[in-house]
């Protein structure tokens, strides 16, 4: 492509050096660089790719990117110095390949909880209805029914653009993105046309990074002031009427707004809700009539979960198509997965890993389960501490016996991890377990017939990242391997569990 067009994109303090024609691609890796190619160096939490220059350059990149100019420079290479490489990188991505994004219908999903099961309801639901769709998220992409793997919840700038074009190719028309809000104060959505936005809730996380929830709304908002900016069509904001956070969002976006709920008035709003222990039903009063759903998700968070993708499609399908398909849909792998059921205990993993999530799920359990819960709780090391002992705290409260561990714990001492953990507990019927392989094994041991065991934090992840290695770690199977064991040794069959650990 010609840098003169390239670099239009961008907002440039300085060049040094003869800028080349054209490059044939973009990387932010200095391992994936090619000849005549452009190196935008980011800086990272743990790496800096300004100290990757002399390496991009012996693999053949033509003009580096960089925020800090070197003190020396190659005579034959361009450097072009921005204020934000990672902003820029953003931009050049979507330039590069093609604005994909203008030619898509695309729906971000943002909210501290809910994000995941939203874009898959939405992403379910459309294209039971013929729509050749594609998906971003947490668990992975999705171009039209081709999965992928996903490293992050919002991908680097040049892994989505380069996904947005390759979902363009592949004849999609309708994407749902995960829209985190570490990928919204990075700048990793500039150049994004979002269609529509969607707001879950609003809870403590990732204090560790945002400093506070004040900090934490305003970056989730980034979404929504960056709608209705483009007179050429027109966007839809979808807000939560029962969280507060709602009001701000609705004074900040030019775009329509349509609000839903299950406390205050909304445009749709559900009630007459009857929980099932496998399934839900509820009125959904809207502007244009009322209707009923029933839906194979369970808790009042789902529910949620489920207005806030009805309110997302509203301005494509009809409502009753949208609540047609609703019976239809799966839960996203990992979210209230029932691995085993009463055989002799239940055992469930779920990816609940703020004290909000938490709470909300143990709540649900507690309406149909009448024995024990035995709860594996943990939490990520080097993150927002202050969050830990208000986990412990609901989930001693709502259960009858927790088990403390990690999820994550990076270089951080895990018994750290734990007794933060613990510090919040409100009765003494707990233990801390830093291995979680170990936590786990040991929630299955105590629970008796009847009892339900619940294993938070990870849901879909297959890893425990400890130190800088990535270990292979999945719950589900982990906790099937317990199981198991568990059978072996009171000499029970092994004929009951009913979900596959993918």
């Amino acid at each position: 492509m010609r840098t003169h067009s390239l670099l239009r994109a961008l907002s440039i303090r300085k060049i040094v050096g003869s800028v080349p024609n054209s490059v044939d691609s973009i990387h932010c890796d200095s391992r994936e660089v090619i000849e005549n190619s452009l190196f935008v160096c980011i800086k990272g939490y743990t790496v800096d790719g300004h100290c990757y220059i002399d390496a991009a350059i012996e693999k053949g990149a033509t003009i580096i990117i960089v925020e800090e100019m070197p003190e020396e420079v190659e005579g034959s290479v361009c450097y072009v110095q921005v204020n934000n490489s990672v902003k820029a990188l953003a931009h050049l991505a979507s330039t590069f390949y093609g604005h994909p994004s203008s030619k898509l219908s695309i729906i971000g999903v943002t909210g501290t909880n809910g994000k995941t099961t939203v874009s898959t309801i939405i992403n379910n639901i459309l294209r039971q209805e013929g729509y050749k769709t594609g998906l971003c998220g947490t668990i992975e992409i999705d171009i039209n029914g081709k999965k992928l793997p996903s490293k992050n919840t919002t991908n680097d700038s040049l892994t989505l653009q380069r996904v947005l074009h390759d979902m363009v190719e592949n004849g999609v028309t309708d994407v749902v993105l995960e829209v985190s809000s570490h990928g919204l104060l990075q700048g990793r959505l500039s150049g994004v046309d979002f269609q529509t936005g969607v707001f879950t809730n609003l809870t403590r996380d990732h204090l560790d990074y945002h400093g506070t929830m004040e900090n934490y709304k305003n970056v989730k908002g980034l979404l929504f002031s960056q709608l209705g900016q483009d007179f050429t069509k027109q966007k839809m904001a979808v807000l939560n009427a029962d969280d507060e956070a709602s009001t701000y969002y609705e004074q900040i976006t030019g775009a329509n707004v349509i609000t839903y709920g299950i406390k205050n008035d909304a445009d749709l709003k559900a009630n007459n809700i009857q929980y099932k222990m496998d399934h839900t039903l509820f009125r959904l009063n809207t502007p244009n009539g009322t209707y009923d759903v029933v839906s194979p998700l369970v808790g009042e968070f789902n529910v949620y979960n489920l207005l806030a993708a009805i309110a997302a499609l509203s301005d494509k399908l009809s409502i009753p198509t949208i609540i047609k398909s609703i019976k239809n849909i799966h839960p996203p792998i990992g979210r209230m997965q029932k691995l085993v059921d009463q055989d002799p205990c239940t055992i469930i993993v779920d990816y609940a890993h703020t004290e909000d999530a938490i709470k909300k799920v143990l709540h649900h359990l507690k309406m149909f389960y009448k024995r024990k819960i035995i709860s594996v709780i943990g939490t990520g090391g080097n993150r927002d501490k202050g969050k830990r002992p208000r986990m412990g705290e609901v989930a001693t409260e709502h259960s009858d016996y927790v088990i403390f561990t990690t999820n994550n714990p990076l270089d951080e001492p895990l018994d750290e991890i734990t007794n933060g953990l613990a510090e919040g507990a409100v009765h003494d019927q707990y233990e801390c377990i830093g291995d979680r392989r170990m936590a786990i094994y040991r929630a299955v041991q105590l629970a008796g017939e009847g009892d339900v065991v619940l294993i938070a934090g990870k849901g879909h992840d297959k890893f425990q990242i400890i130190g800088n290695n990535s270990i292979p770690f999945y719950d589900s199977e982990v906790a099937v391997s317990a199981w198991v064991q568990y059978h072996q040794l009171h000499k029970k069959s092994s004929s009951s569990i009913i979900t596959k650990t993918r």
